[in-house]
């Protein structure tokens, strides 16, 4: 499960996160192992996309050993319960020329959902072929624009015409390969870079996906970066129980596991997958003191998810 601040799904999750609710079993234990794996393989970027702080980026830039992926697939496949799996973080997935192979491997292991979120500006036909055939499940593109001076402005250094081309191949060749796997989500996100023009990316890309297979269109909002930017005014308490730590792992490219996707510098680090297993940090004490201050609204001595709007509540 993906989400973002302004979709219904996410306003209902929030909802029921109003308060504390310290005496409900959800935020007094946790599955065995996490739902959802969120596994970075890069956090390198082609892209320099006016919304996203990547100026303010100070870790290493690498990509994630496949022997240490294969590791955390495989320690997360034993159960009956597979978690969603993303094989992506603050970078371009489509960078890594073993992509394919990640997905591949993923689904050898019994893992039922991958997904990706891409710029698509790398997805060639011959990419398209390689990840449907490894079997992806789902794919999101981020596409910001509706023509190429919204397109360019917002996502730049990538290019309009190349991309929506890119699109429209991977549409055709699912088709010519008879799969519907993966699913697309063509996701755009309305800014003054891009003119907020809904309608016309609607109109846009309508014609061209396929609803049959699954494939959507979304339409998002800027939500608050942990320690990167602040685009919304948020408010002085924080009122919400953040349920990543009873959901998900979020693991960098280099093997450190972080409170969630949104701490981009890996300032929050609860373990090191390279020398503990992935139960071992789940079940851990880094993780368990987490649990225990977040369901009591204590995020002192978190000063990522203290710059979060998902914990302030931005008139949701």
């Amino acid at each position: 499960m993906n989400l973002n601040i302004g979709d219904k799904k996410t306003k209902l999750l929030l909802s029921l996160a109003k308060t504390p609710l310290l005496f409900y079993p959800r935020y007094k234990y946790h599955l065995p192992l996490p739902s959802m794996m969120m596994i970075e393989n890069t956090n390198l970027c082609n892209a320099e996309c006016v919304m996203c702080p990547r100026e303010l980026l100070s870790r290493k830039r690498g990509f994630m050993d496949l022997g240490l992926f294969e590791k955390l697939i495989r320690e997360v496949s034993g159960l009956k319960r597979k978690p969603v799996t993303h094989l992506h973080g603050f970078g371009e997935p489509m960078l890594d020329k073993l992509l394919p192979e990640r997905i591949r491997l993923a689904k050898a292991y019994g893992i039922k959902h991958t997904y990706i979120v891409s710029n698509a500006s790398l997805l060639s036909s011959e990419t398209s072929r390689k990840i449907i055939d490894a079997g992806l499940d789902k794919m999101k593109i981020s596409f910001y624009g509706t023509d190429e001076e919204s397109y360019n402005t917002t996502m730049k250094r990538l290019d309009f015409e190349v991309t929506f081309q890119n699109i429209k191949d991977f549409l055709r060749i699912r088709k010519e390969m008879k799969r519907r796997h993966p699913r697309l989500i063509l996701q755009y996100l309305p800014t003054e870079a891009n003119h907020a023009r809904t309608n016309e990316f609607r109109a846009l890309w309508e014609p061209l996906i396929d609803e049959k297979a699954g494939d959507c269109l979304n339409v998002t909002a800027l939500h608050n970066y942990g320690g990167g930017r602040g685009y919304n005014q948020m408010g002085k308490k924080i009122v919400s129980v953040c349920y990543f730590p009873w959901a998900s792992m979020s693991v960098l490219w280099d093997g450190r596991v972080v409170t969630c996707c949104m701490d981009s510098n890996g300032v929050q680090v609860l373990g090191d997958l390279n020398s503990q297993t992935v139960k071992e940090v789940w079940t851990g004490p880094a993780l368990t003191d987490v649990r225990d201050d977040f369901r009591k609204l204590q995020y002192d001595a978190y000063p990522v998810c203290r710059s979060c709007d998902w914990v302030r509540r931005r008139g949701l």
